[in-house]
């Protein structure tokens, strides 16, 4: 079927006399200014401008798009913004900005209106619950959000289903309304990636023909925000940007919801970019553990924000699916704890059945031999302590302090099976199995791997330093590290490890990468110190 445009003296000698009162009676009677109305200045960002207007004809406001003026007389920037337009028209769906018009002015130049969207930025609401405002946090739970999410997650599934790919999801780009709608915003540098002749219908044949043209990007140009790309963004080549990488947006998305923070984040743009290049941000969970990320969630954010496209998710939703399993489940609450600077959060020989996740603060482990106390380590945000409690019914083999004001989250044996049961269930079976044979293998391994080589260490440094083909005063720290890692068959950090627990004694000083014994004698009561610490099972708390 042949389609042939009909200009406008042609249509205007079709109207009937009737016909052109009315219009010129109803419908150009504010058109002093043309049809639309500029209200007010939005928005302004690096390529365009968003203005509040009135349709002089419909009586409503409208958002209208517009270029900078210095860009404007830029073939390609038009090209670009003329296919954002006729994206964003393709798209009419519930959690896609809709688009109205596209047109020229005089005082504008090429424009196109979209509906006015009422409310914030997704972003703004993550930086007040940030903050701490109260009311937001209350609004918007972890539940409330994840809902929001998969909201998107439907927006960018249905442009998947048209070939089209938005390249720069995030939560500046996400619209929350007052009465809960959830919009998709800023298709700017969205691309169609599909096939135009395998469209049936002819019109939007043609239409999917003029966006492949006009948003064509050359090779060499990075498109993106670089605090959430996926790799392959920062490669530079279109070819290589498809679906999967919406995919990995959406995990990034998903992480600053859950974390309330970038995935990647760097002094200037620079660093970020390396960092987004390299991937494997650090978990969501560790990087905010107040927040209580479930360990599931972790898991699909991971997941999604593979490096690897083939180990992320293949549709956004396969992504989507496992979001709304966890959702149905029961949300449970971790009870929160604080303890004072000096209080103890565990103590030695006493029966135990929790755990505790470090929320904020720092706690020292310690075993009291002969009324001093020996420090094993020290454990902060992030950290969990007494985890040997969820597995075996044994007392306490040490004590936990406070060493300031701490915080943390209990975790018990339900909390841990309720954790299980968002994984397949042969998982559950697998983590307890494992944990049980951890628990028989724990008197069968080598001693010293299996206790505290403190003692071990120690002995071998007093070696080291009284033997007399060594020149007297430092030992380089790095090769003696090295000799009595050979010699134990341990590693290197163990090594280093007990030696920092002999440089907070005071009786081994560290210093320009050497060591020196300052007393010999303090230092062999402190050996034996930790030799009687060592026939003990001091590794778990």
């Amino acid at each position: 079927m042949e389609h042939t445009a009909i200009s406008y003296n042609e249509c205007s000698q079709m109207l009937t006399d009737i016909e052109q009162k009315c219009f010129k009676q109803f419908l150009t009677s504010y058109s002093d200014n043309g049809k639309y109305l500029v209200k007010e200045h939005l928005v302004s960002g690096g390529m365009g401008s968003v203005l509040k207007v009135m349709d002089q004809n419909l009586k409503r406001p409208s958002a209208m798009k517009i270029l900078q003026p210095s860009l404007r007389n830029n073939e390609a920037n038009l090209n670009n913004f003329i296919a954002e337009a006729k994206i964003t028209g393709l798209l009419e769906h519930p959690n896609i900005i809709p688009v109205h018009d596209l047109g020229l002015n005089p005082d504008n130049g090429i424009f196109f209106t979209m509906k006015l969207a009422q409310g914030e930025a997704l972003i703004d609401i993550l930086k007040k619950i940030k903050s701490g405002e109260q009311e937001y946090a209350e609004k918007y739970n972890l539940f409330s959000l994840l809902d929001i999410f998969v909201k998107v997650c439907n927006a960018v599934s249905f442009a998947h289903s048209k070939d089209i790919i938005h390249q720069d999801i995030k939560p500046h780009n996400i619209m929350i309304g007052p009465y809960g709608e959830v919009l998709l915003m800023d298709w700017g540098i969205g691309r169609f990636i599909g096939d135009p002749e395998k469209e049936q219908d002819p019109f939007k044949k043609e239409i999917l023909k003029e966006i492949q043209f006009l948003s064509k990007e050359t090779k060499g140009k990075i498109v993106g925000t670089p605090s959430y790309m996926a790799p392959e963004q920062i490669r530079g080549d279109p070819l290589l940007v498809d679906k999967l990488t919406d995919i990995f947006l959406l995990g990034a998305t998903l992480y600053h919801i859950t974390a309330l923070e970038y995935p990647y984040h760097g002094k200037d743009s620079y660093e970020t970019l390396c960092k987004a290049a390299r991937g494997n941000p650090v978990p969501p969970e560790k990087r905010n553990p107040s927040r209580q990320i479930p360990f599931e969630l972790s898991r699909i954010i991971q997941k999604a924000m593979s490096i690897w496209k083939e180990e992320r998710y293949q549709s956004v939703e396969e992504m989507k699916e496992d979001i709304e399993a966890l959702c149905s489940g029961k949300w449970f609450q971790y009870q929160k704890k604080k303890f004072k600077p000096g209080s103890v959060l565990i103590k030695e020989n006493e029966a135990g059945d929790e755990a505790y996740l470090i929320l904020n603060g720092r706690v020292r482990i310690f075993k009291e031999v002969n009324n001093q106390k020996i420090e094993l380590g020290i454990h902060s945000q992030g950290d969990i302590v007494g985890e040997m409690a969820l597995v075996n019914n044994k007392k306490r083999s040490a004590s936990v302090e406070a060493l300031e004001e701490t915080e943390v989250a209990v975790l018990n044996s339900e909390i841990l099976l309720q954790n299980l049961k968002n994984m397949p269930p042969y998982m559950e079976k697998i983590l307890l199995s494992i944990s049980s044979r951890l628990r028989d293998a724990n008197n069968r391994i080598h001693p010293n791997l299996n206790k505290d080589c403190t003692y071990l260490v120690l002995k071998q440094i007093r070696l080291l330093y009284s033997d007399p083909a060594r020149p007297k005063g430092f030992l380089p720290l790095e090769a003696s590290v090295k000799e009595i890692a050979g010699d134990l068959g341990l590693s290197k950090k163990r090594i280093i490890k007990a030696l920092s627990t002999a440089v907070r004694a005071g009786v081994i000083i560290c210093k320009n990468n050497k060591i020196m014994i300052p007393d010999m004698d303090e230092l062999i009561n402190f050996t034996e110190l930790t030799r009687i610490c060592s026939n003990q099972d001091m590794q778990c708390v």
